[in-house]
């Protein structure tokens, strides 16, 4: 019955489709039940151990019954991350070759699962110059294009800008779309604990707005693929990215609230990757409830007021 509920629910909304990170544990398919026990409208999973370079191929049959599953499943959108090893700017000649072979083997996978895009950290400049590891970072994208016909975008992620890792400016992911030869394979995610913490506040909807109209002189809006929202554990422009239950944080339940009412948000899955709270994800089904909740409908249309 509960199931019954979460896959009307999830019909019935034809925006601002919200959802979390799901767990690949046990087989992909698994990632789409999790999702439809809780309410997900859409849902991110890794294509691998996210804490490993590579990974055997996809069992066929699980394959095949993760496509069944996904058919008939109400979700609107599966999407991946990569994983956190993958640094394609690195110093260290091994630690780039074996970046570039895990993207690799990411993408092909993900084309596999037919998913839409890739969300990727662009990765950390270390003892390079930000220039030199932009640059570094280019050549590695465009290595790994050149050796695979995967439809599937990579998707650059902003960053919380720790240490030396780079994407935490919106003129950095501005520059690798610009200059990249295949930009068409490129798109952005964004992340609002991120942003908070890289200096783009977006406390209030005057904020948000700011923070738009700055993006947009930069980067199409088009661009974007989806959004992470997480609240931050950390303050303003603290560079750290530690993730918190939405309206938990210091950015705040507002900065939500405008986002799942806001036009320019509706087409995008926004999938949060807060802290679960244990068993049964009761932060994650919390926080679910209650952007559902924030959204404005015109009865009978599902448009915005």
């Amino acid at each position: 019955m509960a199931l019954a509920i979460n896959n009307a629910l999830a019909m019935s909304a034809p925006h601002h489709r919200v959802g979390f990170h799901a767990s690949i544990a046990g087989g992909f398919s698994n990632a789409i039940a999790e999702g439809e026990l809780f309410g997900c409208e859409v849902i991110q999973i890794f294509t691998k151990s996210n804490r490993q370079w590579l990974a055997n191929p996809i069992d066929p049959e699980e394959l095949s019954h993760y496509h069944a599953v996904r058919e008939k499943s109400s979700i609107g959108t599966i999407f991946g991350h990569s994983g956190y090893l993958i640094n394609l700017s690195a110093d260290n000649p091994d630690v780039l070759q074996n970046s570039r072979n895990s993207l690799l083997l990411e993408l092909n996978r993900s084309a596999q699962l037919k998913l839409p895009f890739l969300v990727l950290h662009p990765g950390a400049a270390k003892s390079r110059s930000e220039e030199e590891a932009l640059k570094v970072v280019l050549s590695s994208l465009e290595w790994v294009f050149a050796r695979t016909e995967s439809p599937v975008k990579i998707a650059l992620e902003v960053t919380a800008g720790s240490g030396t890792v780079l994407g935490s400016r919106i003129e950095q992911i501005a520059w690798l779309l610009d200059n990249c030869p295949s930009t068409a394979r490129l798109a952005v995610c964004l992340d609002t604990c991120h942003l908070f913490a890289s200096g783009y506040d977006l406390r209030t909807a005057v904020d948000i707005e700011i923070f738009l109209n700055l993006f947009k002189r930069l980067i199409p809006w088009k661009r974007v693929a989806a959004v992470h929202i997480n609240d931050s554990k950390t303050e303003f422009g603290s560079h750290k990215d530690r993730h918190e239950t939405l309206g938990s944080g210091k950015i705040g339940w507002e900065c939500f609230r405008t986002i799942m009412r806001h036009p320019d948000f509706s087409k995008l899955p926004l999938c949060m990757e807060i802290p679960p709270g244990g068993d049964g994800r009761p932060n994650d089904v919390s926080a679910l409830n209650q952007l559902k909740a924030a959204r404005v409908y015109r009865t009978g249309i599902g448009a915005q007021r």
